[in-house]
């Protein structure tokens, strides 16, 4: 009996990492829209994807439904951003099975923007932690991510490397298409021109990037809008630097970007950064959105 019960534990393993190549998908997991879309980008049939904040939600504070923590039990690997993105990563993680993998897609990557001492004292500092946890906005990092979730999918599903490899490679094209055009673009705008306002500070990737220079953020704290005295101060810089332009985000009130501009002058645009929304649903359509939206701000 004993050997009975170790040879059927044996075999409930061999399924369960087998299960690909019996036609059920990986299970993942990813912790925002944005990284779930990476994911399906790359692994497309192959994998089945859980995301822990849904459509529309800011994942600085939001709280995992029971619903969501219970769906992990079942995942191999869980996709993150890191650097204190998600607030909640170490206690979802802990709902993982035991052997389950988290990959933090934005950590050890090339020249992460950190905070200095003026940033963390100004007024409406938005810090995560020691850097910018932002890196996707801009697209080089976007592919990166993706780069290393083609590695960890083929290290679970070493036989779907060739699709994984396909998928990438087709995805990159993509991606590095709508860049250009993005950068074509802002080209034909003065750099002294692409200044503006932001709703909260989460663009300093996307400005290096593009050669766009951000000058204050709206919110406080994960949307958390400032009292009147900082607006006000917001408001007097933005005269003094010749900033006409204000991006807000979907998943946060627009009532005191409208009141700024209407204080400046400055014309409102919408972009898009922590989350996806059923108008703008992958992160393709996020930098094409992004970068359209930059083109017209700054003609």
């Amino acid at each position: 009996m004993h050997y009975h019960i170790l040879d059927m534990q044996r075999w409930f393993a061999f399924i369960v990492l087998s299960g690909l190549a019996l036609g059920q998908p990986l299970q993942v997991a990813a912790t925002t829209t944005v990284i779930a879309d990476l994911v399906r980008e790359v692994g497309g049939p192959r994998v089945r994807v859980v995301t822990v904040v849904p459509m529309g939600a800011d994942p600085h504070s939001f709280e995992p439904r029971p619903s969501t923590v219970q769906a992990l039990a079942r995942a191999r690997v869980l996709f993150a951003n890191g650097m204190n993105l998600e607030v909640f990563l170490d206690r979802i993680a802990a709902q993982l099975p035991r052997n389950a993998q988290v990959v933090r897609l934005a950590e050890g990557l090339p020249n992460p923007i950190c905070y200095t001492q003026a940033d963390r004292e100004a007024p409406g500092a938005h810090l995560h932690g020691p850097c910018d946890p932002h890196l996707w906005l801009d697209p080089s990092y976007g592919l990166a991510y993706a780069e290393r979730i083609r590695d960890a999918l083929t290290r679970l599903d070493p036989a779907g490397r060739s699709l994984y490899e396909a998928r990438l490679a087709d995805f990159r094209a993509r991606v590095q298409a709508a860049d250009a055009k993005v950068r074509a673009c802002l080209a034909r705008t003065p750099p002294a021109s692409r200044k503006a306002v932001v709703q909260h500070d989460a663009y300093r990737y996307a400005g290096r990037h593009y050669g766009i220079e951000f000058v204050g953020s709206i919110a406080s704290f994960s949307g958390q809008q400032q009292g009147a005295r900082a607006l006000a101060n917001l408001a007097l810089a933005m005269r003094e630097r010749g900033v006409q332009v204000i991006f807000t985000e979907p998943q946060f009130a627009q009532t005191a970007a409208r009141a700024l501009a209407e204080a400046t002058g400055a014309r409102v645009f919408t972009l898009y950064s922590d989350t996806l929304t059923p108008q703008v649903a992958s992160y393709l359509a996020l930098i094409q959105h992004n970068g359209q939206t930059l083109c017209q701000a700054f003609r």
